[in-house]
């Protein structure tokens, strides 16, 4: 009994720390996200963007990527939220065309 609880226990503090990294790297990508939208997007629409216009679409990457990307590759953001490695270039094309498909993203 005391081996089962034993597991039990490993296994809800595992699925925490994913939980807690997958928020590290959704705030620290957003952030950065949102930035890199509004420089990619300047001039289009006649209007300036703001980051506050790219909110649901980074927060749909960010959550794409918590899902997709193994430890390895979420300690690798978390070390460096800035860093674009080849692995994250691909997962964020994946994403981008996820994202931009979802029926809640906006024009």
């Amino acid at each position: 009994m005391s081996i089962s609880r034993t597991g039990l226990s490993l296994a809800f503090m595992l699925i925490m720390a994913n939980q807690s990294f997958a928020q590290a790297i959704s705030k620290d990508y957003q952030k950065n996200c949102a930035r890199e939208q509004v420089a990619e997007h300047q001039g289009i629409k006649g209007k300036a963007l703001a980051e506050e216009d790219f909110t649901a679409y980074c927060a749909c990457q960010a959550d794409f990527i918590s899902k997709n990307a193994t430890n390895r590759q979420v300690n690798e953001l978390l070390m460096n939220p800035k860093a674009k490695p080849e692995w994250l270039k691909l997962i964020e094309l994946k994403a981008m065309k996820a994202c931009i498909a979802d029926p809640k993203m906006s024009t």
